[in-house]
């Protein structure tokens, strides 16, 4: 008889984190993208999914417009970055072994 083997609880954590945050990642992307477009930013849509386009054509944006930045919109952005890519390191961690 072949023994099975479930998957224990961290690995489900790791695995919702990571689904959650590669989510939230996307949605927030795309949802920058809309928001930026209102406003009327110009932008290439070859580069928009690369990180940090979006943001430096914002901030050059308003530059232009002499309007400040939300940093609120930057910082989010960074920390979403930043967790799917921890997430990431946990997820191939945990699932290679």
């Amino acid at each position: 008889m072949q023994q099975v083997n479930y998957a224990n609880i961290s690995q489900i954590l790791v695995f919702t984190w990571f689904a959650v945050s590669v989510f939230i990642a996307v949605v927030g992307t795309v949802a920058f993208r809309l928001w930026l477009r209102r406003l009327g930013v110009r932008l290439v849509l070859g580069l928009a999914g690369t990180p940090g386009y979006m943001e430096y054509a914002y901030l050059k944006w308003c530059r232009t417009q002499g309007r400040r930045p939300n940093r609120g919109i930057i910082v989010f952005r960074a920390v979403s970055a930043i967790n799917a890519i921890i997430a990431s390191v946990f997820f191939v961690a945990i699932t290679g072994r």
